[in-house]
């Protein structure tokens, strides 16, 4: 059974490889992965794959880079940048071509070899405000 770091380690290579098996592989049934900004929840492996195709449909060049990981038990904290280029729809609009940068951090839970809670805070206008308005 992989450590609570590797696991985090391997779930976000496993985005940025759209290797969408492997990214379900690491997320528990009833893991609780919650976008704070947006206050969107997903519940288990289906709705996190589900919404991270979207993101990449939107932004098919979409990157994660780890910028710092610190573990204390079962928890792992990740500061980190994710970029990208919006060549695809976004939440009905179409897409604008425009890149943007957003840093964030995340707290991951797991037990098991499994992500049970994933818990996203960024800064969602990093997104938003330069694709424009309606996004």
């Amino acid at each position: 059974m992989l450590d609570p770091e590797s696991v985090v380690r391997q779930l976000w290579d496993a985005i940025n490889a759209r290797d969408y098996a492997r990214l379900a592989g690491a997320i528990a049934e009833g893991c609780e992965w919650v976008s704070m900004p947006s206050e969107r929840i997903y519940i288990g492996p289906t709705a996190m794959v589900d919404g991270l195709r979207t993101f990449h449909e939107a932004f098919p060049d979409g990157h994660g880079e780890i910028i710092d990981l610190h573990l204390t038990g079962d928890v792992v904290v990740v500061e980190w940048r994710m970029t990208g280029t919006n060549t695809g729809p976004l939440n009905g609009n179409p897409a604008t071509g425009r890149p943007f940068a957003r840093r964030g951090c995340s707290v991951a839970t797991v037990r098991g070899g499994k992500i049970v809670a994933y818990h996203d805070y960024f800064d969602r206008l990093a997104q938003i405000e330069p694709l424009g308005p309606d996004r």
